[in-house]
């Protein structure tokens, strides 16, 4: 009977701390700025990886319109009428950048340092 609570004990004991571990809160990417904006026909979205970021066009069935790859890091955005205006850094964060994107195309329009 000892062995029995024992065992039973363990297995409480060992379930809790499962629980408490799998219940623990998971640390997401700080987003610190919308990473998903709507236009009337389409939803335009910001991709970060390591080396670049993206600005990505899709149609509201999920196709794929056009994509911009950025080695900057981009840390604002806006879309005006036809027009996409990005704001970036370089990653060694020692210069700016200002683009200008055709919201349609993704084909840059401008870009000022």
């Amino acid at each position: 009977m000892k062995l029995f609570r024992m065992m039973l004990l363990g297995l409480l004991l060992s379930t809790a701390l499962i629980t408490q571990a799998s219940a623990a809160p998971t640390e997401d990417y700080d987003f610190q700025q919308e990473r998903m904006k709507l236009t009337p026909d389409s939803v335009m979205v910001i991709s970060t990886f390591d080396s670049q970021d993206h600005v990505t066009a899709y149609t509201y069935a999920g196709v794929r319109l056009w994509n911009v790859p950025f080695h900057a890091k981009i840390l604002s955005w806006q879309i005006a009428g036809d027009y996409v205006f990005i704001f970036s850094k370089d990653r060694k964060g020692t210069k700016t950048y200002i683009t200008c994107l055709n919201r349609h195309t993704g084909a840059p329009i401008w870009q000022k340092p």
